[in-house]
């Protein structure tokens, strides 16, 4: 996997953001656990944001909501960070911007070594943006299979794919769900590649065509939650090979 050059400045406060903030306890120490698997560089942000270092993540301890990291370079630097009140960690997880912050960190020992910790965040930034290149399937036929409420599972057509998602076509099936809602365990199919499950999360939809039958459809755009690096690769060879098809057809 290749990681975005470090350090990455921290997201300013905004309304426009707070779609990606993240609240469940579950799912921020998900992502804090997804950073530490991944040995992840933090840059970490302090002194009203005029100082940061990199650093790693070494241990999350849930039960004494406490989270640990690798102290800074330097006694001073140390010194300073111990007596700043606003911390920003900045990281990414498979390209995707990962965000949070404590009001000050305090000495502490992992593994025997000097080290640093904080509180575990009430809230997280996954940030992201709309701006990864999406492929049509072409003449490969693309599906996703997801469960419904009722235990049923329905298979749709896929109309797009990217690394950050897929927009799924569908009719009367999905109609009620709203952005927002989050289906666990679905199935995509990538031909000659393998398949992998996911959770998706509706984003948006809009009206798309019909089937050539007169029966309405409609695009959502779904994010995939949490994928693994593994599976993004998976994602990324796909699309390639699509590319690779489409230009040898022009």
């Amino acid at each position: 996997m290749t990681r975005p050059l470090l350090p990455a400045r921290p997201e300013p406060e905004s309304p426009d953001l707070e779609q990606f903030h993240i609240y469940s306890r579950r799912e921020i120490i998900g992502v804090i656990e997804e950073l530490l698997e991944s040995r992840a560089l933090v840059t970490v942000y302090f002194a009203q944001g005029d100082e940061s270092f990199v650093t790693t993540l070494l241990h999350v301890n849930p039960e004494f909501e406490e989270l640990v990291f690798d102290q800074a370079p330097g006694e001073a630097m140390g010194r300073r960070l111990l007596e700043s009140r606003q911390l920003t960690f900045v990281s990414y997880i498979d390209h995707v911007k990962v965000q949070f912050s404590a009001q000050h960190a305090e000495s502490t020992a992992y593994g025997g070594k000097p080290a640093l910790r904080i509180r575990l965040p009430e809230s997280l930034m996954r940030l992201q943006r709309r701006n990864y290149y999406r492929v049509p399937p072409g003449k490969s036929a693309l599906a996703c299979e997801i469960p419904l409420p009722d235990g049923s599972r329905a298979r749709f057509a896929i109309g797009d794919i990217s690394v950050g998602g897929v927009a799924v076509i569908a009719g009367p099936a999905l109609a009620e769900f709203q952005p927002g809602t989050v289906f666990h365990n679905c199935k995509i199919e990538l031909p000659g590649h393998g398949q992998f499950n996911s959770s998706l999360e509706i984003r948006n939809h809009d009206n798309a065509a019909n089937d050539g039958k007169g029966a309405a459809r409609q695009r959502f755009g779904c994010q995939f939650l949490n994928l693994s690096g593994p599976v993004v690769s998976l994602v990324q060879r796909y699309i390639n090979q699509l590319e690779r098809s489409r230009r040898m057809l022009t």
